[in-house]
């Protein structure tokens, strides 16, 4: 456990139980909202932050101003603290985890572990009673950043940090004497009409039946029906303001088991639509979701799909306006593994011309996929777990890393964790008549490409030919100023390339790491590769581009990954003498 944050007992059940208010505070803040007058008590303010009493919650909570994230402070008594910073771009945490992180604020920088928030989709890290060495890097301080996996997130404005960090705890102090009373807030249920504020999705159950719910442009009536072979139907009457109506019938679980969420967001050319969604029931079992909007001249009703679990998290993925659906292929659920030890990869699907399309391999996506990639890849690393190593495989088949990514994994401890039974396979139409797979990577190959994915990869002749070049020189590349003492000199880690002609695979290795080679091509006289690297137990991706010039090569790295300073020249390493007999 990182010195940075203290996990009581029974801490992760607070926050889950509190972070529901953050959602309505992003979107509408504190004032304005007769919803949020009704649920918030204000306590103080100051320049960058507003403290208030949340009635449906009982806990204090400070909000950044302005509504558009940033670092929030909730405090349920005087004894604890939760700290969350939250972003939409942080909205690709999707795993209920630990991750690294770096926090710099104008005043000093602290190295830690944060959880991700994953209870709404809304994005975000939080710690528990965080240790005096995080609280001191914010006081007095302007702004904060927030960087993880390579990637920096803000500047969040800390202007008042000192002022909030006392208001809360004088709020809490206050929360613990009882002076804000037993009042409490109406629960929904007891309501016939529900506000629906944009970018917000509201959970249902049978006990809502009857409901309304109202946003600007729309109205939604929820009831429920009986289906003619004795399932329950969940149904939305929705009626466009301008445009019409239509009805909506999705199957939910019986009896008290029924429920389901609905949301007002903008689908498509940043015009709002509806989002209805419904819960079958079981343990694993199974959400369908439409999507309603409106068309020219009426309302349309599509349906997104059917997916494992409950609920969905719609999400402006590429920034454009329009939210995307941030979902997984459910076909890797019960294939490598059980389906509590399945990772599977992503899947985003959005609405395009009016009609659901799965948008994966969209180029605007791509940034998506490579950061759930290298999380993947440390967790496979980590675990050896088939469920979670095919998923990161799925991911690095989106974006043309299969056999780089399988290079990169250790088969044999995969095979050892690997059910003898999830080799067998009688469907001849998934497994093309082969009655059984030899391991994992043989399954793994099969399965994905039966699936879609681009599992073959190999180097063309000319890509094949300038890496064949470079291998000639076995002792190496330098850079020209490298001192022997020195990373990367002749001495200490020299840049080499391999090559197998035979799986038309190759690989280029440098001080402690070594990268594999994806998607490359040969132009005039430079290599353009995109590179899968491994190294110290961390994954990365880069593109990197090797030009030749004489005995010499220039490289560059197109992200800043491996050459921070842009293109270095290397110069071949002098071979070494033979060893003496």
């Amino acid at each position: 456990m990182p010195a940075g944050t203290r996990r009581e007992k029974g801490g992760f059940a607070m926050f889950s139980r509190i972070v529901s208010c953050l959602t309505l505070l992003l979107a509408i803040g504190f004032a304005g909202q007769s919803a949020a007058e009704e649920r918030y008590q204000p306590f103080a303010e100051n320049r960058g932050w507003t403290i208030a009493y949340d009635r449906q919650d009982k806990v204090c909570i400070a909000t950044p101003k302005g509504g558009q994230g940033g670092l929030f402070f909730i405090r349920p008594n005087g004894r604890d603290v939760v700290v969350l910073i939250a972003s939409a771009k942080l909205g690709w945490l999707t795993h209920d985890q630990d991750y690294d992180v770096v926090v710099h604020t104008d005043r000093r920088k602290w190295t830690g572990t944060m959880r991700a928030n994953v209870t709404d989709g809304s994005g975000g890290l939080y710690l528990t009673n965080p240790a005096a060495g995080f609280m001191s890097a914010l006081r007095g301080a302007g702004r904060l950043t927030l960087s993880l996996d390579n990637v920096s997130y803000g500047p969040f404005s800390l202007s008042g940090s000192n002022d909030t960090i006392k208001q809360i705890a004088d709020c809490a102090k206050a929360l613990d004497r009882g002076d804000f009373g037993p009042t409490e807030t109406k629960q929904t249920s007891e309501a016939k009409e529900v506000d629906i504020f944009p970018g917000t999705m509201i959970d249902w159950s049978r006990a809502d039946f009857g409901k309304t719910y109202r946003s600007e442009d729309w109205t939604i009536t929820l009831s429920g029906e009986d289906g003619e072979d004795g399932t329950a139907l969940a149904v939305a009457k929705v009626r466009h303001k301008d445009k019409g109506e239509t009805t909506v019938r999705l199957e939910t679980g019986p009896e008290d088991m029924g429920r389901g969420q609905i949301g007002i967001y903008p689908l498509q050319w940043a015009e709002p639509g509806v989002v209805f969604s419904s819960f079958s029931g079981g343990a694993h079992c199974c959400t369908a979701v439409s999507l309603i909007h409106a068309t020219g001249d009426a309302v349309k009703a599509v349906e997104l799909g059917t997916f494992d679990g409950f609920g969905v998290a719609p999400i402006d993925l590429d920034e454009d306006g329009n939210v995307e659906f941030d979902l997984r292929d459910d076909r890797f659920l019960y294939a490598f593994s059980s389906y509590a030890e399945a990772s599977p990869p992503v899947k985003i699907m959005a609405l395009r011309d009016g009609e659901p399309r799965d948008v994966t391999s969209e180029d605007a996506f791509r940034p998506v996929i490579e950061r759930r990639l290298t999380a993947a890849m440390r967790s496979c690393f980590e675990q050896s777990a088939p469920g979670v190593c095919a998923g990161a495989l799925g991911n690095a088949a989106l974006l043309g890393y299969f056999s780089p990514a399988l290079d990169l994994m250790a088969l044999e401890e995969i095979d050892k964790q690997m059910e003898d039974y999830l080799l067998d396979c009688d469907d001849t139409t998934a497994c093309k008549g082969q009655p059984r797979f030899k391991d994992f990577a043989d399954a793994a190959r099969w399965r994905l490409a039966n699936w879609g994915y681009q599992t073959e990869g190999e180097l063309d002749g000319t890509v094949m030919a300038f890496v064949g070049e470079l291998a000639k020189f076995k002792d190496g590349f330098a850079p020209v100023d490298a001192a022997s003492e020195n990373e990367y000199s002749c001495d200490m880690g020299p840049l080499t390339f391999e090559q197998d002609a035979e799986k038309g695979t190759a690989l280029v290795r440098g001080y402690e790491y070594g990268c594999n080679f994806g998607a490359a091509a040969l132009m005039k006289d430079s290599l353009v590769v995109d590179l899968l690297c491994s190294g110290e137990a961390d994954f990365w991706i880069d593109r990197h581009v090797y030009t030749r010039d004489g005995d010499q090569l220039l490289s560059l790295s197109a992200t800043g990954a491996l050459d921070v300073e842009g293109a270095t020249r290397f110069k071949a390493c002098p071979a070494k003498p033979a060893a003496q007999p």
